[in-house]
């Protein structure tokens, strides 16, 4: 076993206090005659209670000096407990560290040699100081042994708070991180579109200010009606993150969805952008959050189909049995290929649009087909299942 670290204050004080206890009983054995003196193992007794001081500093180089000089005290003087005690202690302190190997063996190698001295020196085999010996001794490792397992408890308790506390220090992270996703996706699917409408039609006003007012004028309304969307949803959605869910103002607009898939095309229609549209199949109500991410596919796509694209776009939305597939497909000009156009993981909008789609558990695919640019989402919406009532007598 390495020799300890340096010991803090309290630690110094505490084995100083050891030494001189264990000092004090031999000497007033000596005092008071129930103790012959001995010099030679006076000298011994002295420096093997001294060493008790660095007995948890260095706990090996103490238990080997008050084994050797706790036999030479044996073999210079008639042995008594308070003899012992220094290499007691010793064993004590080695097992309780946690070399419980070496100080058993300490222990019973000590206990066998201070007894052949000690029946060397004539004492009878079983008189109480032979049998004192080993007893002290295999008290002190007992001890040791008790202490040694309460202190693997506390780090074993200690440790498993200390993970706990990173665990739940990794998962505030891990939500932060996740909160901060939500809102900029939130925050980018409010504002995308409408900066895209706002930013359009401002180029267009621009342009036919001098030759059409009449036409300059029409997409400032266009700019106006879309900067107070933007504003009403923004403000929205941040009183929301203000007040929780919980606290949601009733004034808030309605979710966005399917249902409101008309005012989106116009919005988007009036831009310029020409889209037709197609639908497959019995249309039927979605869970909310499948919903709400066929909504923002839907607007996303179409906002870069309006940034990148030709002109004109063809959404389809086709009901199946066990789900929705919203499909958008715009033709692109040459310098989108090879684009923002044509590299679709770069864009927040579209890294968004494939968690939403992933969250509910669907799948998304975007990329380029020919001269066309195409966004796909197959999203889960199975059908209700008809109760009996519905089904008809039998």
């Amino acid at each position: 076993m390495q020799d300890r670290a340096p010991r803090p204050a309290a630690g110094v004080a505490l084995d100083a206090s050891v030494a001189v206890v264990v000092l004090a009983l031999p000497v007033s054995l000596w005092a008071t005659g129930a103790m012959p003196f001995v010099p030679w193992g006076a000298a011994a007794t002295v420096i093997s209670c001294a060493a008790l001081f660095w007995r948890r500093s260095h706990p090996t180089v103490v238990l080997a000096v008050t084994a050797v000089l706790g036999v030479a005290e044996t073999a210079a003087a008639a042995p008594g407990g308070a003899l012992l005690l220094p290499l007691a202690i010793a064993v004590y302190t080695v097992v309780s560290l946690g070399e419980r190997r070496l100080g058993l063996l300490a222990a019973a190698g000590s206990a066998v040699v201070l007894d052949g001295v000690l029946l060397l020196r004539g004492a009878s085999p079983g008189s109480g100081v032979v049998a004192a010996v080993p007893l002290l001794l295999a008290l002190a490792a007992v001890v040791g042994l008790v202490v040694a397992a309460r202190r693997a408890e506390l780090t074993t308790a200690r440790d498993r708070a200390s993970r706990a506390e990173a665990t739940r220090e990794a998962e505030a992270s891990r939500a932060v991180a996740e909160e901060r996703l939500r809102i900029a996706r939130e925050l980018h699917d409010v504002l995308a579109h409408q900066v895209a409408v706002v930013g359009v039609q401002s180029g267009v006003a621009e342009t036919l200010l001098v030759d059409d007012p009449d036409a300059a004028r029409e997409a400032l309304v266009h700019v106006r009606t879309a900067s107070a969307d933007a504003l009403r949803e923004l403000a929205t959605l941040l009183d929301l993150l203000r007040r929780g869910d919980e606290e949601a103002p009733e004034r808030a607009a309605p979710a966005p969805s399917l249902a409101r898939l008309d005012a989106l095309l116009d919005a988007v229609r009036a831009t310029g952008l020409r889209v037709d549209v197609r639908v497959e199949g019995d249309a039927r109500p979605l869970v909310p959050v499948v919903d709400l991410a066929a909504y923002r596919v839907v607007q996303e796509a179409l906002t870069n189909a309006h940034k990148h694209g030709a002109g004109s776009a063809r959404l389809t939305l086709a009901w199946t049995p066990d789900g929705l597939g919203v499909e958008v497909v715009n033709p692109v000009t040459r310098a989108a290929v090879g684009g923002v156009a044509a590299a679709p993981s770069t864009g927040h909008g579209l890294l968004g649009m494939r968690e939403r789609v992933a969250a509910v558990g669907g799948a998304l695919e975007v990329g380029p087909r020919g001269g066309e640019f195409v966004v796909r989402a197959e999203l889960p919406a199975p059908a209700p299942t008809p109760t009996r009532s519905e089904e008809g007598p039998a």
